[in-house]
């Protein structure tokens, strides 16, 4: 999937103000990174670029920081978000069939994708959702979906899809 469409535009100037107001040394890297993250969705390389350039805070070391926390992510995310939990109560209960059955229905083949080529959903593996005695759940843009079979969940990600006039590759739009 190209994910040119799906980078966000990075205004220089927020950056410089997050800079400004956070600092500049290398212990404000994660608090800098969480407020780009927060306003991008993901961290843009440009803004880290920017980053580097106007800190003390060296290419390695910020991308070592936005690497090491499984918080931050280096790709745009598409439009929606699916959270499948993968804690024990899940995990024992079928996550994986979810997985399984959701990537499918997104038609996203290759394992190191996470996102719809057309930038509808994003799929994430989550420790835990706090949902245990409702085994397996996913979280679609915060919305809860308990007690799931893979076939329930690929049925709840068509409604939401024609809910918010989305359209999932290989599926009607009307379907």
């Amino acid at each position: 999937m190209s994910t040119a469409s799906l980078e966000a535009v990075v205004d220089p100037g927020k950056v410089q103000g997050w800079i400004n107001a956070i600092g500049s040394d290398p212990s404000a890297a994660v608090p800098i990174l969480q407020a780009i993250q927060t306003e991008y969705g993901y961290l843009p390389r440009k803004a880290m670029n920017l980053v580097v350039e106007n800190t003390q805070i060296n290419a390695s070391q910020l991308y070592g920081v936005a690497t090491f926390y499984a918080q931050f992510r280096l790709k745009p995310i598409g439009r929606h978000l699916i959270r499948v939990c993968h804690g024990t109560a899940c995990h024992v209960q079928g996550a994986d069939r979810l997985n399984t059955s959701l990537r499918h229905a997104m038609e996203i083949e290759d394992p190191k994708q996470d996102t719809a080529s057309n930038g509808s959903y994003t799929l994430e593996n989550v420790a835990c959702i706090g949902c245990c005695s409702l085994a397996p759940v996913m979280v679609i843009d915060g919305q809860a979906y308990p007690s799931l079979k893979g076939a329930d969940a690929q049925r709840e990600l068509l409604k939401h899809a024609r809910e918010h006039n989305e359209i999932l590759a290989g599926h009607d739009a009307q379907e």
